[in-house]
């Protein structure tokens, strides 16, 4: 999988391959595809080499709330993207759910992870109850979580994961704050006005700061 001039990252034909509309299906061949990503011992420094290099990569990469995300791999025809998040240590996250379903597999650190249910018609007058199911990720541990889930995480700074995301199934998503009630509509990056996606962009030089920092928790050899 390592990259070299005119060859992708990842076989776009396997990315293709995903089926994304049977959960119990795609989970083998997501969790194989996610052990060679995080086993490899080149592979995520030549994504990063490979993001550093493609501006149309680097421009998606930005700073949320409580995360940097990192866009290693975007597939145009199959939607499929690959991502290394940074959680930065943020307050709780909030309740939300997601445009697209993904698969998971925490690099280093930990955290907590609590799922509200599915809500197939999720909007914001929606309210949900206290968290259904509660874990602990650890390093080496994933899931594969569908678009419609409701769920949040509380983590330290500097845990890290990869994240294998399937092709957009709506054009927005629901985001909760549980201790005043409010909820709003949130919209991908090509919603936003230029201006507030540039804020938001990482750019080469925190990019290569976190490549550092994998280095540095053994992530990246």
């Amino acid at each position: 999988m390592t990259q070299t001039t005119g060859v992708p990252l990842i076989d776009p034909a396997r990315l293709a391959a995903l089926d994304w509309t049977d959960m119990p299906k795609l989970l083998g061949p997501l969790e194989e595809l996610l052990d060679e990503l995080a086993s490899s011992p080149t592979w995520l420094n030549d994504a990063f080499d490979h993001v550093l290099r493609t501006p149309e990569l680097l421009a998606q990469c930005e700073r949320l709330q409580e995360l940097d995300r990192v866009v290693l791999v975007s597939d145009k025809n199959s939607d499929v993207r690959v991502r290394l998040h940074l959680f930065t240590g943020s307050d709780f996250d909030r309740p939300h759910n997601h445009r697209w379903s993904f698969g998971s597999r925490l690099l280093h650190g930990t955290y907590q992870h609590y799922l509200f249910g599915d809500y197939d018609e999720l909007d914001t007058e929606t309210r949900i109850g206290t968290p259904a199911l509660v874990r602990e990720e650890k390093a080496g541990s994933g899931y594969l979580i569908r678009h419609t889930m409701v769920h949040t995480v509380a983590s330290p700074p500097g845990t890290t994961s990869l994240i294998v995301r399937g092709p957009a199934e709506k054009d927005r998503f629901v985001v909760m704050n549980r201790d005043t009630g409010e909820a709003w509509w949130q919209y991908g990056q090509k919603a936003e006005k230029p201006e507030d996606q540039e804020k938001r962009r990482l750019g080469a030089e925190r990019v290569e700061e976190i490549r550092r920092l994998l280095i540095s928790q053994g992530v990246i050899k």
